[in-house]
């Protein structure tokens, strides 16, 4: 019996000690240099390039009066688990890529990963899709 346990508990361990990663992406640029792509189409590729789930993920585009020197930029702050610091400067290449395909000829990227511990967050209202 403890055979036929031991996957169960060894999914219950791992989904209490890798809790599901939290980036958060802001997009800034002048209302004229905003991008064509929707929050959601973002959104989704972050779940896709940081491995996450739906729900977890918080993308918010904002216009501002002023930008200097890139006329695009782009904020993420995320979970430093050692596996996602390895590969920081890739997944951030790969997310220049993706906005140059979509019409983002020009801007600056920045991940700023923290200790996870550090992080705490709550939702309210309708239930999320998943566990912040």
């Amino acid at each position: 019996y403890l055979l036929l346990l031991l996957p169960l508990l060894l999914h219950y361990l791992y989904r209490n000690t890798h809790p599901p990663t939290m980036p958060l992406v802001e997009v800034f640029a002048k209302k004229e240099n905003l991008p064509t792509f929707k929050a959601v189409e973002l959104e989704e590729y972050i779940i896709t390039l940081f491995g996450t789930q739906k729900g977890v993920v918080q993308v918010m585009v904002t216009a501002v009066e002023d930008l200097s020197p890139a006329p695009f930029y782009v904020s993420i702050r995320a979970k430093g688990f050692p596996e996602r610091a390895k590969k920081a400067d890739q997944l951030l290449e790969d997310l220049g890529k993706w906005l140059e395909q979509r019409g983002v000829a020009q801007g600056k990227l920045r991940m700023e990963l923290y200790e996870p511990s550090l992080q705490s967050a709550k939702a309210w209202g309708v239930k999320p899709a998943a566990k912040l």
